[in-house]
This record gives structure tokens, C-alpha cells and sequence, in this order.
């Protein structure tokens, strides 16, 4: 494992922490986001460039990339961030003119592409093209309702009756239906249905296994920054927990002399420390050009039962007062379940990481 995080990592750490400490749910609850006032500071930042995969100039990597989301995750900070990276790393990794033009168009903070990619745990097809017409829904399609374009995961036909994978690029417009997704944590999701509307030839971004490889590889970054935050939040979470246990009395003093509130408070610094050690070795391996398969489906694994486990553990130190509205640690409660369905389901995870080891340990000598 190579556990060093990138050479700027510190130095986007400290300005992304006094960002996102001002607009932070945990000390203003009343903040609304301005969507397009955070796009512009993300550009003027300079972050909706980190982590280039195509190694822009001037582009962090993204084991010093997961910097400034690890401080997002501690402020619990929610934002258009993740979304924005994650299309201009398809787009970048797509390779075609287009797609050029819409990764420079969101690193200047000028377009806003965000990402309408299908997810099996809904249950449903992806999107078809037939005849330059684009049909189907996509869900949980996060800030659709603010998008200039969204970069669609569909199939098209190839003859045969076969259909293949293909990425595009489409409008807002009359034939795309946004309705919001109303959930329990409030996170900006959106169904997104697109009514035969029109795709030229000009707006698909890639075919086939160019398609198929700039979604995975794009999800597979995403992941890793994803469980960035959980570690931040892991941190925060740990903080508020440990000082709730030196505070609060019972039977004559503090409950954090008893030896079962610092097992619960140990849990969560081991759980933390075990993802951070997860996500850089996934970030590095990323920032080598790996397939680094194995490497982030360990890291989600991981980073699933970190997010479970660290608000399981706040929850019985906190015990009836975590639940009610003027803590924090509710707050926490939410936003990880909405973590852990972006890392994909357990079972989805093990299976890649068992066929990775079969892949590695027996494929390799057939």
C-alpha cells in the first residue's frame, strides 16, 4: 500500500478548510446553497481543474485532490464539486473534440456539464439512442436542474439486434423532464427524462469501450473522493464525540471514564484511519494510470462500513440526544447514507474484489 498523500496536499487542505468552514451546515443551518456563486469560486480556485486525469498543466493529483474533500466531508459541506470533477474526467478521458470543449468548458467554470450515469441499483435500463433520438430516465442525477448540459450514459444500436455503450452530451430543454427526488437527507437529486429528444452526431462524446472505460475509470476517481469525505466527516464526527464524553456527567463524572464509551470512541478512530489509509493507496495507484480495480473496491468496502459504523458509534456515545434537531450528529447520520449508496452496494463491491483476486491470482497463470 502507498500511504502518502500528494506533495500539495497540505496547502489545499488549509485553503479548503477556510472555504468551507464559512458555508458549512454545521455552523450556519440556515444557509441555502447559491449554486452558481460556488461554481464561480470553484473556478477562481482553480479546483474544478484538480486531478486532471489527462494531467493538465498546472493539474494536482488526485491523492493531493482529495485535500480539499476530506475538509468538505469534515464541514459536511454538500456541492456541486464532486459532480463537476467527475464529468470533465469522463469528458477528458472520452478523447474526442467535444468532449474537449466541455471539459474546458466546466475547468473555466463557463459550462456546467454534470452527469446523468446510469446506476444498476435502480433497477432499470439505461437510456437508449435509436435513430438520433434519446429516450429513457435517468435518477439521482444530482444538480440537474442547474445544468447547461447533461453528459448521458446510454446504448445505442449496432445491428443485429446488439446495442453498445455510448456517452452524450444534451441540452436542457422542452424534452428533458426534471423533477426532483425528495429524500430524508435533502440532497440535491433529480429524475431526469429525456421524451425522444434529439441527439446529433456533433454531441456523442465517445462509443463502445471508450465509453464503457471513461465512465468506470471517472466512477472509480469519484469513489475515491467520495471516501475522502467520509474520512473528513469521520474526523469532525470523532471530535464532537469524544468531547461530548468529556462533558456530559453521570454518576459523578464524566462518561468518558467508562471503558465502553472509549471502545465506542476508539471504533471510530480506527474505522477512520483504516479509509484514510485506503483512499490514498486507491489515489496513487489512480495517479499511476492503474486499472487499480481491486484497490477502489477495497477502499469502498472499507469506506461503507466507515460511514456505517462511525455514526453508529457517535449514536450510542450520544445516546437519545444525537437524534434530536439541536445536535449535530444526525446531521452526520444523513449524509452518510447518502455516501454510502453513491460507494454502490457491499455485494456489488465484494464481487469485484473477488474478481480482481481471481483475476491477479489464478487468471494471470491460465
Amino acid at each position: 500500500m502507498e500511504l502518502t498523500w500528494g506533495e500539495d496536499y497540505d496547502a489545499l487542505a488549509d485553503v479548503a478548510r477556510s472555504v468551507f468552514e464559512r458555508i458549512s451546515p454545521l455552523t450556519d443551518r440556515d444557509r441555502t446553497t447559491d449554486f452558481s456563486g460556488l461554481v464561480r469560486q470553484f473556478a477562481e480556485l482553480d479546483w474544478l481543474t484538480l486531478g486532471n486525469p489527462g494531467g493538465g498543466a498546472g493539474s494536482a493529483s488526485l491523492a493531493s485532490t482529495a485535500a480539499v474533500f476530506v475538509e468538505a466531508g469534515r464541514a459536511l459541506v454538500c456541492s456541486p464539486l464532486l459532480p463537476l470533477i467527475t464529468t470533465r474526467d469522463a469528458a477528458v478521458l472520452c478523447g474526442s473534440p467535444r468532449a474537449g470543449e466541455l471539459a474546458a468548458g466546466i475547468e473555466s467554470g463557463t459550462t456546467t456539464v454534470l452527469p446523468a450515469l446510469h446506476d444498476p441499483a435502480w433497477g432499470q435500463a439505461k437510456p437508449a439512442v435509436r435513430g438520433g433520438v434519446l429516450s429513457g430516465t435517468a435518477l439521482a442525477v444530482p444538480y440537474a436542474d442547474a445544468a447547461d448540459l447533461l453528459m448521458v450514459e446510454a446504448t445505442e444500436d449496432v445491428g443485429g439486434g446488439n446495442r453498445s455503450d455510448v456517452l452524450v452530451a444534451v441540452p436542457r430543454g422542452p424534452q428533458v423532464a426534471v423533477e426532483p427526488m425528495p429524500n430524508l437527507g435533502e440532497h440535491s437529486m433529480f429524475a431526469v427524462t429525456f421524451s425522444g429528444t434529439p441527439v446529433s452526431e456533433v454531441e456523442v462524446l465517445a462509443r463502445a469501450g471508450t465509453a464503457h472505460t471513461a465512465v468506470v475509470t471517472a466512477r472509480r476517481r469519484a469513489a475515491v473522493l467520495t471516501a475522502a469525505q467520509i474520512h473528513g466527516a469521520g474526523l469532525a464526527l470523532l471530535d464532537r464525540t469524544v468531547r461530548y464524553a468529556q462533558q456530559r456527567r453521570q454518576f459523578g463524572g464524566p462518561i468518558g471514564r467508562f471503558q465502553a464509551v472509549q471502545y465506542l470512541c476508539t471504533d471510530i478512530a480506527v474505522a477512520v484511519h483504516l479509509t484514510s489509509a485506503f483512499v490514498r493507496d486507491a489515489a496513487r495507484r489512480l495517479d499511476e494510470g492503474a486499472d487499480a480495480a481491486a484497490e477502489v473496491a477495497l477502499m469502498g468496502k472499507q469506506a461503507r462500513m466507515t460511514a456505517e459504523e462511525m455514526v453508529h458509534a457517535a449514536h450510542e456515545v450520544h445516546a437519545g440526544i444525537g437524534f434530536m434537531v439541536e445536535s449535530d450528529v444526525h446531521m452526520f447520520t444523513k449524509t452518510s447514507a447518502k455516501w454510502m449508496f453513491d460507494l454502490g452496494d457491499e455485494h456489488r463491491n465484494d464481487q469485484a474484489i473477488l474478481a480482481e483476486l481471481w483475476r491477479e491470482s489464478i487468471g494471470g497463470r491460465l
